[in-house]
């Protein structure tokens, strides 16, 4: 299980399309966290849920009014796509799609 975010995303020509806007559908599964920047982060948060500190920014993918984790005020309650199975199969198949279209 993985997504490598920018493999999809090189052209046969080599150059390098712009990474889709993806939007994670809701589950009813989904986890949500109140959010405080002084007491978290959004990879420890990934490690919490996932056991994978890297997969921080489908988090912030889930929270597509925060651009930046930075940007996410205390005390927010943010959701957590779950399980991330369902959501790597979900951003990849995304991903594939937006690379063929163009």
């Amino acid at each position: 299980m993985g997504i490598n975010r920018y493999k999809d995303l090189v052209q046969s020509n080599g150059n390098m399309l712009s990474f889709p806007k993806v939007v994670i559908s809701k589950r009813d599964t989904d986890k949500f966290v109140l959010y405080n920047s002084l007491k978290t982060r959004l990879d420890r948060i990934a490690y919490e849920i996932y056991n994978d500190d890297t997969y921080w920014w489908v988090i912030l993918l889930a929270n597509p009014d925060y651009p930046l984790e930075y940007d996410i005020p205390p005390n927010t309650v943010i959701r957590v796509p779950f399980p991330i199975a369902d959501v790597v199969g979900e951003i990849n198949s995304k991903i594939s799609s937006s690379k063929n279209k163009s």
